[in-house]
């Protein structure tokens, strides 16, 4: 049966029609109502574009528990959802209206702009806060991509430099252009040394064993001797024994004419003062 609505219900009811929760028989009594009504017409559509923002919140009251005389469980509900959302975002809404009671005033239109901005205040929050943290992990991945990048490309760099080394070692120990030179001493456990002169690049390597554990404050320096000055070509110390120098001297070839390793005080000196340590004859063939 079609109901009749005066004015005055049918504009009590337009909250509820806002938000399609009336019943069938009482939405249809507004709707006809505010068919015909200039007042109720565009208050309706007024409330309904308000109603339509809070599409983005993420549920609406439930409607199948609301009837014309349930404004006030409609309004609770919603704030409800929003005091919830707001507690667990950390985010303060708007200060919502008053509640109203059954046969309170009618909500107006401010009231639904204050109650859809505090849901949008969430939703929005909300959103922000998601947009942040995706950024963040993506930051964090990509940074950790990055590094792992970057640790990678140190490795093979590290590597090449092994290898480069490696190569350069063994081209000066068995290349063509490699002279030898034998260091010796006295003794049962006499230590002793071998230079491997690459004549062609410069370079000497010395490999040498059984050294002498030093006294604190003290090094081994090796010396090239020639016809007319002992040079210096650097300084080390021995691990259990064992030492591996390298050096780059240029040094005619027919020039070099023995090679030494004294004890000199720690960093070295112009010219040797220590004991002598081993020494061996230079015998470069060609020469």
């Amino acid at each position: 049966m079609k109901r009749d609505l005066t004015h005055d219900q049918a504009f009590e009811m337009l909250d509820a029609a806002a938000l399609d929760a009336l019943e069938s028989g009482d939405r249809d009594a507004v709707l006809a109502h505010v068919s015909q009504c200039d007042i109720c017409r565009p208050e309706l559509e007024a409330l309904r574009e308000t109603t339509s923002l809070l599409a983005f919140a993420p549920s609406a009251p439930e409607a199948a528990e609301v009837t014309g005389q349930g404004r006030a469980r409609i309004y609770s509900r919603l704030m409800d959802r929003v005091a919830a959302d707001t507690r667990s975002r950390g985010v303060v809404p708007l200060r919502p209206p008053a509640a109203v009671s059954n046969g309170g005033r009618r909500w107006h239109r401010a009231e639904w702009l204050a109650v859809a901005a505090s849901v949008l205040v969430v939703i929005t929050g909300a959103l922000y806060a998601n947009a942040s943290r995706d950024r963040q992990n993506l930051r964090q991945a990509l940074q950790g991509e990055l590094a792992r990048g970057q640790s990678a490309q140190t490795a093979r760099d590290s590597l090449r430099t092994v290898v480069a080394t490696r190569d350069s070692m063994i081209a000066g120990l068995v290349g063509r252009d490699v002279a030898v030179v034998s260091l010796t001493a006295s003794g049962v456990k006499a230590p002793f040394a071998r230079m491997f002169w690459d004549t062609s690049r410069n370079t000497w390597t010395l490999v040498a064993h059984n050294m002498p554990a030093l006294k604190a404050g003290r090094t081994y320096q090796l010396w090239l001797v020639t016809r007319t000055a002992k040079i210096s070509a650097g300084t080390f110390a021995a691990n259990n024994g064992d030492a591996i120098v390298r050096a780059t001297y240029p040094l005619a070839r027919d020039s070099l004419q023995a090679i030494a390793i004294t004890e000199e005080p720690a960093g070295g000196v112009p010219q040797p003062t220590g004991a002598m340590v081993v020494a061996g004859e230079a015998k470069v063939a060609g020469r």
